[in-house]
């Protein structure tokens, strides 16, 4: 819609073809099998198909049977927002900016500990961007989906930099006995390298633990495998055996953040990093860390399949579902046809309607045009 006016002038020449942009067209699809909030881009069986035409901003009402309510009042039960300004609409994403605010930083601030969160939280309404044939350029900070498994992406690492030089010695401090000691070790030594922290909710004599203590003990919770182009970290909740406090992958104290599980990055080809979340039957959770190399490569196929550079063991996920290249240091994400798609999740509080443009929520597929 962003350039409904220049479509209009250029289609007001022909008498026989005219544009109303005025008016939006939308499409929704929606899967009736509840499984997973997913969408079957494969099968058009048990797909409910519903069209509107619109000229006021309103909002998408309902699950199945959806209504279009054009109103500027704030609806419950609401699919989506769409508002309009001047010839241009747009799709609204409610109350997103203060939920990413929330995500940041959690009720443990306090205690100088800030949990690293890049998109696993509710927020709502989740409005996913459809990644086709075509691709998506990938950015650090983006969630993206594969059929229902989640990735973040953490870090994007394309030039290749000489490993640092780091020193082997550092000069520690100590620190008095009867002030505050490790837990582990039961030593006072305090360095900028490995510091005495508390990275969870203990307190009085077993408050305090040194980094690196930290590390060997998370260490042993650690299960990793390694293919050609894949390192795969994996852990189930790595909490405090005292307290029961979930220790977070990173976190922060005095204005620094530390990384609690340590991981093998490559230093000699660009690599990607993508930490994901997946909740199991039995209520707990599934994290990990992928770590992507592209080693004398610039393409990386992504999929259920046994022959697939980066696999990823869920029925959701296709056997060859998508890919990721790299084009003009840059890393792109393409589908391959795959039953559930390939999403990404848009994390800006509005977004303008462009003609084609598809988006999806929950198990419905909205097209605009």
């Amino acid at each position: 819609m962003g350039n409904c006016k220049s479509q209009c002038d250029q289609m007001s020449l022909s008498s026989s073809n005219n544009v109303d942009c005025t008016r939006l067209i939308i499409i929704v699809k929606t899967w009736q099998k509840d499984v997973y909030q997913l969408f079957d881009y494969e099968n058009a069986a048990n797909i409910d198909e519903q069209k509107f035409a619109i000229s006021n901003e309103g909002y998408l009402v309902g699950r199945n049977n959806l209504e279009w309510v054009e109103t500027k009042q704030l609806v419950v039960n609401q699919l989506c927002k769409i508002k309009k300004r001047n010839e241009n609409y747009f799709l609204i994403i409610p109350n997103l900016k203060k939920n990413y605010k929330n995500q940041a930083i959690q009720k443990y601030e306090e205690t100088n500990t800030i949990i690293n969160k890049t998109g696993f939280e509710k927020i709502g309404k989740r409005v996913w961007n459809v990644i086709h044939e075509g691709g998506m350029l990938l950015q650090e900070g983006d969630v993206i989906k594969l059929g229902r498994v989640k990735f973040s992406i953490r870090l994007i690492a394309l030039e290749v930099k000489a490993q640092e030089q780091r020193c082997d010695y550092e000069s520690s401090e100590s620190i008095s006995p009867d002030q505050i000691t490790c837990r582990i070790c039961c030593s006072s030594q305090n360095s900028s390298n490995n510091p005495l922290l508390n990275p969870c909710m203990c307190s009085g004599s077993i408050k305090y633990v040194h980094l690196e203590c930290l590390k060997i003990w998370l260490r042993m919770k650690l299960e990793s495998r390694q293919s050609d182009n894949c390192l795969v970290y994996l852990w189930k909740n790595l909490e405090c055996e005292l307290c029961k406090y979930n220790y977070p992958s990173k976190f922060k104290s005095d204005d620094t953040y530390y990384d609690l599980v340590e991981l093998c990055k490559p230093n000699d080809y660009p690599y990607l990093m993508m930490e994901f979340k997946k909740k199991q039957l039995d209520c707990h959770k599934n994290s990990g860390v992928y770590i992507l190399k592209f080693q004398n490569v610039s393409e990386l196929r992504v999929g259920r399949s046994n022959d697939a550079d980066i696999i990823i063991n869920d029925i959701s996920v296709s056997r060859n579902h998508a890919k990721l290249v790299i084009i003009d240091k840059k890393v792109y994400l393409f589908d391959n046809h795959s039953k559930f798609g390939t999403l990404n999740l848009i994390r800006s509080e509005r977004m303008q309607i462009q003609r084609g443009m598809e988006v999806q929520i929950g198990r419905s597929l909205i097209s605009f045009s």
